[in-house]
């Protein structure tokens, strides 16, 4: 979830996508109506699980042209997967959470770990029957203060380094691009952070120079990457960044890794 700027709070229970007008009052949060959710950049997902942990935005659009009218055409069985028990169960519970009144903010002190830093804490959201929901932050505002380099591919439960990971740079901007260096050529992306997720498109190179053998390979690998629109599941801060394909199962996903480069 996520509180914007406009007055609402934005987000999903786990897939479905929700949007409500919110009011903020000292430690009191009053969630309103319902309003339109922001439409998400149109993606190519990778074929989904038969049952999907969570279904790829296109997957979503097909569910709801699906239920528009008979003489609409159904999905193909393979791009429409259903949700797991689990997660319809989980939705369930967080819609709710959020729809059993006024919200009071408090924090949850965290244990103190033995030789450790100060314990810090995270916010927690309590309704008027007394369910807590813990938060914890997905997206460190550092995240746009920092330079990244690209300096692994996770495939799967492995990871491997790209070899010419000096010569990539990653510069996410506030403004929703994405700039830097694949290992030869400038680029430029559109980047669409929400909640947990993120997706690349428009992916283009700027510049067209050729460089070594090895450079050329990874940026041809790592351009194919970002034009695949996929959505990504990432956390970070200005230390690193994990971006995992939400493909419903872990042993299908691949990834990318990202280092901070601002000290080099």
């Amino acid at each position: 979830m996520e509180f914007r700027d406009d007055g609402t709070v934005a987000g999903d229970y786990g897939c479905t996508s929700f949007r409500m007008k919110a009011e903020l009052e000292a430690t009191k949060l009053t969630l309103g109506e319902d309003v339109p959710v922001l439409p998400a950049p149109s993606a190519t997902p990778a074929p989904p699980e038969k049952i999907a942990s969570c279904p790829t935005p296109q997957m979503q659009q097909n569910d709801i042209a699906s239920s528009t009218g008979p003489d609409v055409q159904k999905p193909k069985a393979e791009d429409l997967g259903p949700r797991s028990p689990e997660l319809k169960d989980f939705e369930a519970k967080v819609k709710k959470f959020f729809h059993r009144g006024q919200l009071k903010i408090t924090e949850k002190k965290l244990k103190q770990q033995a030789g450790g830093p100060p314990p810090g804490s995270l916010p927690q959201l309590r309704n008027e029957h007394g369910d807590v929901a813990t938060l914890t932050i997905v997206r460190s505002p550092d995240i746009f203060d920092t330079k990244f380099r690209l300096d692994g591919w996770e495939v799967y439960d492995s990871s491997d380094n790209v070899k010419s990971a000096k010569d990539t740079s990653f510069e996410f901007h506030r403004d929703g691009t994405v700039t830097g260096k694949l290992g030869c050529n400038d680029f430029t992306a559109k980047v669409f952070f929400n909640g947990s997720h993120v997706f690349f498109h428009d992916t283009q190179l700027t510049t067209h120079r050729t460089c070594a053998a090895q450079n050329m390979e990874d940026e041809a690998a790592i351009l194919r990457a970002l034009k695949r629109s996929l959505n990504y599941r990432y956390a970070g801060g200005s230390e690193r960044i994990h971006m995992r394909d939400d493909v419903g199962s872990e042993y299908r996903a691949t990834g990318l890794s990202f280092e901070s480069a601002t000290d080099q």
